[in-house]
Parts: C-alpha cells; structure tokens; sequence
C-alpha cells in the first residue's frame, strides 16, 4: 500500500515538472482567459484520472489515491471555473470506470461538492496558506461524511479515514510546495528572459533585442526585395536634463518620450532603446520619403510636448533623427546602421532638433 501511494506522488510530482516545461514560456501571472481556465480544470481532471487508475486498495473494496490534490491544485492556482471542471471529469471518469454503484455515484456527488466548495475557499481574499488548510478541512470533512454514508463497517471507516488523512496531508503538502517551486521557477525565468530583450526604464526593446530584429529584418527585407527605413533619435542636451532636474526626472522623460514614439509608430515598427538617451525605430516596407514625414512628425510632437517631471512641474525637451533608408539611398544593408548614425551626428552637429536623411553624399533636412 505505501509503494502504491508513493507512486501516486511520484505522478503527481511528474506532471507539475510536466507543466513546468509547457508553460515556462507562457504568461500564467496575469488574469487568466477563460479558454485558459478551462484548459487547467481539464488538465487537473486528466491527472485526477491518471490517479485514479493507479489508486491503491485499502480492503477488497475500498480503495485510495490523491485524485482531490489535482482539483486542490486547480483551486488554488487556478480558481473555482478549473476546480469544478476537474472535480467533475474525475467523478464522471469514477462514475464510468466502476460503474453505476451507490459507491460511484457518491464519489460523484463528493468530488463535485469538494471541487464547488474550494474553488469558492481559492476566491476568498484570504492568503494562500489559510486557502489550503481550509481547502484541506473541507476535504477531509466531505470524504468523512461520505465514508458513513457509503459504508456501514466502522472499521473499514477507521482505517479508511486515518489513511486518507495522513497520507493526504503528506502529499498535498509537498505537492503543493513543489508547485510553488516550479511557478516561482516559471516566474523567475520569464523575468530574466524578459530583461535579457527589454529595457528595465521604458519596456522597448533593448539594443541586443535591436541586434537581432535588425538582423531578421533585413534579411527579409533583401528576400521580399522590399524597403527598409532606419530612424536613429537622440534626446538634445539630455544631460543638462540630468543636471539640472535629477535622475528621477530624466527617467521620467525617457519614458514619455517611449510611449510617443510607439504611439506614433505603425503597430509593426520595431521600436528600441539603444542606450542612455538614443533610440531607434526599424521601420519596416517604409520609403526614404516616407520615413522622413514619420520622423519629422515625431520630431514636432516632441518639441510641442509637455514632459512632467514631476506632480507641478514639466519641461520641453527637442530630438535630433537621422535617417537611412535601403535601397533607395543606402544600396548596402550592412551599413544601414553606420548611415543612420552618421546622419543622426550631422543633426547633432548642425544645431539639432532636425531630421537629417542620409543620402550617401550629402544630408538633408
């Protein structure tokens, strides 16, 4: 009997690792779709399936598996919608498995109420160790309820109930404790994934992300034979911005100007930040012609914008752009990069808060 439930662990232990795999690169931390929920009670449900048909007999007729930590799971990380359909495909999987039986329909009946009644404990705003052993409380209450009622042998009752107790509160505690391992796991993993391709300060792409979008980009861009724009924007006196107001209000600025130039941008542009106050757009099937209206609109919003810099305060800051643009001005791909920041120098140099297009023997504003 301790090998059986041991290899009920073991499944249990298996199928999170399982999960772990599927979902490190999906996003489970925000509210979860209802598709989403559906698809965890239906998954908890399978592996309550799976534990049933490795359950473990007590006597001739009773027998015991971990088929309530699956839908205790889906409660507690999913919410009452994933509890309740996994409570329901065990107990109709019971209900077929067995058979019609005074027995089976009970097990029905309990595993509903048991998946109903945690799922609403899982919603209660209470902290996550108080759902559990609640949950648990509930749990044991409605399977003692229903060992009364399905069997008239008190002994069997006894020795049902300590086991089912005792090994419950073993597994659903280390089971639980894994899964609380492998989301942090999860968690930390996006978060890393994340910082390794977006900039901490404004959540644009970071320079390595531009690296590689600019790499794929262009290929494609040579492939389909098509058009490629590069804008490179400068923040002018970015430092004077610094010295004169603080971090905190540079920071501030840098995030402003962020979200103008998404807002700005075609939803397909690829918007960056290189570094400090340089940024970048990578503006995709776009013409010299029209990458130079794009910019010079960027550049009058900009100039027109009120920054806040703080809860009273705001400030004008202006933007420098260079501009280079394949085929038409700049024949070689590989220094599509090298013209746009030679263009975006000239701007600089010529007294900024300009849009100066690369033509590779002179500029233009």
């Amino acid at each position: 009997m301790i090998l059986g439930l041991l290899q009920n662990a073991c499944i249990l232990i298996a199928f999170i690792s399982i999960f772990n795999q599927i979902m490190k690169d999906k996003n489970i931390f925000e509210e979860m779709s209802i598709v989403y929920k559906i698809l965890f009670g239906v998954c908890a449900g399978f592996l309550g399936m799976i534990l049933m048909l490795n359950s473990v007999h007590i006597t001739a007729d009773t027998i015991i598996d971990f088929r309530y930590v699956s839908v205790l799971i889906a409660a507690i990380y999913g919410g009452p919608i994933p509890s309740l359909i996994a409570a329901i495909i065990i107990g109709i999987f019971r209900l077929l498995f067995l058979g019609i039986s005074k027995t089976s329909v009970t097990a029905l009946i309990v595993a509903i109420v048991i998946g109903s009644g945690i799922g609403v404990i899982a919603k209660q705003k209470l902290e996550k160790n108080k759902k559990i052993i609640f949950s648990m409380i509930f749990i044991f209450t409605v399977v003692s309820i229903s060992s009364f009622v399905t069997y008239d042998d008190m002994k069997i009752i006894v020795k049902t109930l300590v086991v089912f107790f005792s090994s419950y509160m073993i597994v659903s505690f280390f089971s639980l404790k894994y899964a609380d391992y492998v989301i942090e796991t999860i968690r930390i993993y996006q978060k890393l994934k994340k910082e390794a391709t977006k900039d901490y300060l404004t959540g644009l792409n970071n320079v390595r992300e531009f690296d590689i979008n600019f790499n794929s980009v262009s290929q494609m861009t040579m492939r389909k034979e098509e058009e490629l724009s590069l804008l490179f924007i400068d923040i002018d006196f970015f430092k004077k911005v610094n010295d004169t107001y603080g971090h905190n209000a540079g920071d501030h600025v840098l995030r402003q100007l962020a979200q103008i130039l998404v807002d700005t941008c075609r939803v397909y542009d690829i918007v960056s930040r290189n570094g400090g106050e340089e940024f970048s757009i990578i503006l995709l099937d776009c013409s010299a012609v029209k990458a130079t209206h794009i910019a010079e609109r960027i550049r009058k919003i900009v100039e027109n914008y009120k920054f806040k810099i703080s809860e009273k305060e705001s400030i004008n800051i202006t933007v420098s752009i260079g501009i280079a643009s394949y085929p038409e001005v700049t024949s070689d791909m590989n220094k599509l990069t090298e013209d746009a920041d030679s263009a975006l120098y000239k701007a600089k140099r010529n007294g900024r808060n300009m849009v100066v297009l690369f033509d590779g023997v002179k500029f233009k504003q």
